[in-house]
């Protein structure tokens, strides 16, 4: 593990990691906000919604330990800024041929993020939204796409489902007053 200072102390951490198998399973050993890069072939909106990200919370990458993971993290370290990084181990991550977080043993993966999920769960951060202002707000149901595709282009979120949305709005601490005024 990378050490660098806590920046942002009193929030949860935002997992970064490669597809939507390891967001699965990140999310099964109880990370609450993970990201998906979509592999080696990061889309610019996943970068540029990384670095709102990064003024709000510290980011944990938990990548492949190959050589296209080795190049996601330079990328996102260079592109976004320094991250904690968790270091596993290849031979613990190959099954079958294939290296990755995906092929690791569940109770490996729980132990490379034991620290990590400890501070997200002693962190006591009001999130920002709850469900009910998110119906509120208009942005599910008939006439919801246009509402989401505002905040999506406002806030360079790189999905499109309303779930998608309000997971990377929680990601960002947006709360329902900042999203009317996007909406306005």
């Amino acid at each position: 593990m990378e050490s660098i200072s806590d920046r942002h102390p009193g929030r949860r951490y935002l997992y970064v990691c490669e597809g939507i198998t390891d967001e699965d399973r990140l999310k099964k050993l109880g990370c609450l906000f993970v990201l998906p890069t979509g592999g080696k072939f990061i889309r610019h909106e996943i970068v540029s919604f990384l670095k709102l990200a990064y003024e709000v919370r510290d980011l944990v990458l938990i990548l492949d330990p190959d050589g296209p993971g080795r190049k996601i993290q330079e990328r996102l370290v260079q592109e976004v800024g320094p991250s904690l990084t968790i270091q596993v181990e290849q031979r613990k991550a190959i099954k079958k041929d294939k290296v990755g977080i995906a092929q690791m043993a569940m109770v490996d993966l729980k132990e490379k993020l034991r620290p990590f999920v400890l501070h997200d769960i002693l962190t006591d951060e009001n999130l920002s939204l709850d469900e009910e202002d998110f119906y509120k707000l208009g942005l599910v149901g008939p006439g919801s796409k246009e509402k989401r595709e505002k905040l999506i282009a406002h806030y360079h979120i790189p999905f499109t489902s309303a779930k998608k949305v309000e997971d990377c709005l929680l990601m960002l601490q947006i709360n329902a007053k900042e999203i009317q005024e996007v909406l306005s």
